[in-house]
């Protein structure tokens, strides 16, 4: 995706209107992002989110709906360093929507290298170093709880008439969020064996948070070459993997020839799942019953 793609679509925005309750419309990258905002704030406010179900965000083009919905929103929620975010997003946001007001919700964090391998040339040098962290601290509910919290904080501030009622769903959103905490603390220390396989590497933070190892078949951020991926065949030999996570945005036939030649199994996940809390807790259950 281009930033050209953005200029010449942007043309079009104009000629949509202004939305009446731009105030009121927030945007966020993803779904889990909707998912935390809808916690914090219910129904007061709108939510657009611009990486449709099923859509890759490394990969994803912005189609003309999204960008005026983009256009016609008042603050916009963003993970902090995905790729379509890093590449194109941010650039945009700079030259064309100077008054939507920009969270980057993975400030603060104590991020971990990562790879990419999208097109950094838009991008300005600073854009290209962000873009090397991994992106993927949704997935920790350490994380979440941050951007939890940052949620509450931004929208308290634009809605200062709400803010106790956003404090008081803040409040029970973290009740949800410690009893996924709550139960990874009760069924990852009894297993021996805390390493698993996945295809992109989406569960980082999870497994610093708790202890596993987190082994990936892309190979920075790219399809595997045969030498890696027998070097990632020979790894789940040594250390008796049998686990190989695949999200549903990612071509599967890798993680099958892989779980074949170790006579593993092929588990779907879903890190963009709309429904964070179920996402984590089916996660969780996997770990409890395939994990020895």
């Amino acid at each position: 995706m281009k930033i050209g793609i953005f200029l010449i679509s942007v043309v079009l925005l104009w000629a949509c209107g202004e939305n009446k309750d731009r105030e009121k419309t927030i945007s966020v990258s993803i779904l889990p992002q909707r998912y935390f905002v809808e916690r914090i704030a219910g129904d007061h406010v709108n939510v657009n989110v611009m990486i449709p179900p099923g859509a890759n965000p490394a990969v994803s083009d912005l189609n003309t709906e999204q960008l005026k919905a983009l256009h016609n929103s008042s603050i916009y929620f963003a993970v902090g360093y995905l790729p379509f975010e890093v590449s194109n997003l941010y650039p945009f946001l700079e030259k064309q929507e100077k008054h939507i007001q920009l969270v980057k919700q993975s400030e603060g964090m104590n991020l971990e290298e990562g790879a990419c391998d999208h097109d950094h040339d838009h991008g300005s040098h600073e854009h290209d170093h962000a873009a090397n962290f991994d992106p993927h601290v949704w997935m920790s509910p350490k994380y979440a709880e941050m951007m939890a919290q940052t949620i509450c904080k931004v929208l308290s501030e634009k809605f200062p008439e709400k803010k106790a009622e956003f404090e008081k769903n803040l409040m029970q959103f973290k009740q949800e969020i410690d009893s996924v905490d709550a139960e990874a603390r009760r069924i990852i220390p009894a297993k021996q064996n805390k390493t698993f396989l996945i295809y992109h590497p989406a569960l980082t933070y999870f497994a610093k948070d708790y202890g596993m190892e987190q082994i990936a078949i892309e190979d920075e951020g790219k399809e595997p070459n045969p030498t890696h991926l027998k070097s990632v065949i020979d790894t789940c030999r040594a250390k008796g993997i049998k686990i190989v996570f695949i999200q549903n945005q990612f071509d599967v036939a890798n993680a099958k020839s892989v779980a074949r030649e170790i006579d593993g199994e092929v588990i779907a996940i879903d890190p963009l799942n709309a429904d964070w809390k179920k996402e984590m807790e089916s996660l969780l259950q996997i770990i409890e019953q395939k994990m020895k």
